[in-house]
């Protein structure tokens, strides 16, 4: 596995864990947490690359730049069943829609899971190419946004033309 970093014209920099051309981890400027990401994975070997594939950076910058949904690979390491079934889930939520964390929760089979649906987002190691922005509170409740917090979130659905102005 190897991590390299490479700019996008909407967010700046974004540091990014792969395997050819399959992400397993993104991050906003903050080279620092691929290195937690994989170490708190037994992943030792990361090893810097001065440049991730032209392809796989396209394919992120065609997310992240164009408002296009990810259509290439995904890698997980630890992620549970749980984990992944809220995160497919969430790349079913189309560009421009939110969904509340119970209606994921719903989606998935377990209605009463909306915290847990919380928790499994909260660790999406791929928050932009897989979008858990747009699974927010009930009651118009922006939520967390675990790479970048609420602002960013607020900012990644103004986007998409999602009105969040008199969103709390």
């Amino acid at each position: 596995m190897r991590w390299s970093s490479f700019e996008t014209r909407r967010l700046g920099t974004l540091f990014m864990a792969y395997v050819d051309l399959c992400p397993f981890f993104v991050s906003l400027g903050r080279p620092q947490e691929v290195r937690d990401w994989a170490q708190a994975r037994g992943l030792s070997s990361l090893a810097w690359d001065d440049g991730a594939p032209r392809l796989l950076q396209d394919m992120v910058r065609a997310v992240v730049d164009g408002g296009e949904p990810y259509k290439g690979p995904i890698g997980f390491v630890r992620e549970t069943v749980f984990q992944r079934s809220v995160l497919a889930a969430t790349c079913a939520i189309a560009r421009g829609e939110t969904r509340t964390y119970g209606e994921i929760a719903q989606a998935i089979g377990h209605p009463k899971a909306a915290r847990a649906v919380g928790s499994a987002l909260a660790a999406n190691p791929l928050p932009l190419l897989i979008p858990c922005h747009r699974v927010v509170g009930a009651g118009r409740r922006l939520g967390f946004y675990s790479d970048g917090g609420p602002e960013m979130k607020r900012r990644l659905l103004g986007w998409e033309d999602v009105d969040v102005a008199c969103w709390r």
